[in-house]
């Protein structure tokens, strides 16, 4: 298949792109369109996009780096209270209800509100994987399916943790949505898992060569617990029980929001990646001084997300973003902090890169995960700078176009078995919030 987007806006200028199965193959303003699709030479091989001039401007998607993507259907529910209570009395409780049919529906309304908001990777910390690879296949875009456990330090949890995924594991080989999934081992965290068991999880993942992906470091208190418990802070303990050493680069851990000078250089020492979730940790109250500078400068791989929709509300990456160099301008009282084109790469190159994805950038031999933002939209009247357009004014509804590995999976705003996907989410919304 081949996909020519015609005079199309890039940095400034308007240019053509050529998209030969999944990879950008030419970029140029004197680029030609083919005859036909890629070889064999059949003209319905070949999508033709037009750009319109300066209509359109084309960007690389966003990569989100932590959420859990079937709690689109806790959106609204359990708001406005602390997280300990939040987690305790609102979701940890309505989760008993959770069954291969919810987690299918709710991640396929997950995707459809990603695609819809320029968004083709996602790494994934829910349960009932399997359905939940399904929907990521049936949608067409790709995510990190991460394997969640708890043990609660309980031994007998922890062996049938330990049962439970290595069968996911050996099951993935004979699973039709493997193009689409990176298998990912994802404890909760710290605080829920044991240290043993956390071992463990690294041992595997490291001979598999998996990612590791974990809730670090969101709250004051979780990190005072781990002092009171351990008598050192969450990363300094994960570094003590070898875990940043067998990981590395495949180690990403969520929110890691209230860090010290320690931690901060073993991270950058382990090539690690982290993600910021500015608006759930603002809706929760978790904090807000996210040390983006100072990870960056010890070699961290700073990445983005939305977190799940029942502490975010959406997972509009657009939205994140904006709030992130936001956040970084007010409370270093800096306006040069964090500008467009940083804030566009944490949330798309950075997370694509620890993907092992060659996509988040528009140029020859990337992956071609792209899409197009109609200038029209009032957010870019006038267009002085498209990008700052982009991250600051605009918001996802400019979004025309999204291409997830060199397949259309939006145009004009639509995505195929949108009403579909709505009418099941109520469906099976109301199984899950029954009490």
């Amino acid at each position: 298949m081949a996909i020519f987007i015609k005079d199309v806006l890039l940095n400034g200028e308007t240019t053509s792109i050529l998209i030969e199965n999944d990879t950008i193959t030419g970029i140029g303003k004197n680029l030609s369109m083919p005859v036909s699709g890629v070889s064999p030479n059949k003209k319905d091989n070949l999508t033709v996009i037009d750009g319109k001039g300066k209509g359109k401007a084309v960007l690389p998607t966003f990569a989100n780096m932590h959420t859990h993507a079937a709690m689109t259907l806790f959106r609204g529910y359990g708001d406005d209270h602390p997280l300990e209570e939040w987690l305790n009395e609102w979701i940890w409780p309505a989760e008993r209800n959770l069954d291969e049919d919810i987690i299918y529906w709710g991640t396929r309304l997950a995707c459809l509100e990603m695609i819809k908001s320029g968004t083709t990777l996602f790494n994934d910390m829910y349960f009932f994987t399997d359905a939940a690879s399904r929907a990521v296949a049936d949608s067409g875009i790709r995510a990190m399916i991460g394997f969640t456990g708890f043990d609660f330090f309980n031994p007998e949890t922890a062996e049938k943790m330990k049962k439970d995924i290595s069968e996911w594991y050996n099951n993935l080989g004979h699973s039709s949505t493997q193009s689409s999934i990176i298998p990912v081992v994802a404890p909760h965290a710290p605080y829920t898992v044991s240290g043993d068991t956390l071992v463990w999880l690294a041992d595997f993942a490291a001979e598999r060569n998996l990612h590791y992906h974990i809730h670090m470091s969101e709250t004051e208190s979780e990190v005072a617990n781990s002092m009171k418990q351990y008598g050192m802070r969450p990363y300094t303990r994960l570094a003590k029980l070898g875990i940043l050493d067998k990981m590395s680069s495949r180690f990403i851990g969520a929110h890691s929001l209230h860090l010290e000078e320690e931690e901060i250089k073993l991270l950058g020492d382990h090539h690690a990646s982290v993600v910021h979730n500015p608006n759930s940790n603002l809706k929760l109250g978790s904090g807000y001084k996210f040390m983006y500078q100072e990870l960056r400068d010890a070699g961290v791989n700073v990445t983005l997300g939305t977190d799940g929709c029942s502490s975010s509300n959406n997972l509009d990456m657009l939205e994140a973003t904006k709030t992130m160099a936001l956040l970084q301008k007010g409370w270093r009282g800096d306006p040069t902090t964090m500008p467009a084109k940083e804030a566009l790469k944490v949330a798309s190159l950075n997370g694509f890169r620890f993907a092992g994805i060659n996509a988040g950038k528009v140029e020859a031999g990337a992956v071609a995960d792209l899409l197009l933002i109609d200038l029209d939209n009032i957010g870019f009247i006038p267009n002085n700078d498209t990008l700052s357009n982009y991250i600051y004014s605009s918001h996802s509804e400019a979004i025309v176009t999204v291409i997830c590995n060199g397949q259309p999976l939006m145009q004009n705003r639509q995505v195929e078995d949108e009403d579909l996907i709505k009418r099941e989410a109520r469906r099976v919304a109301k199984k899950l919030l029954q009490k």
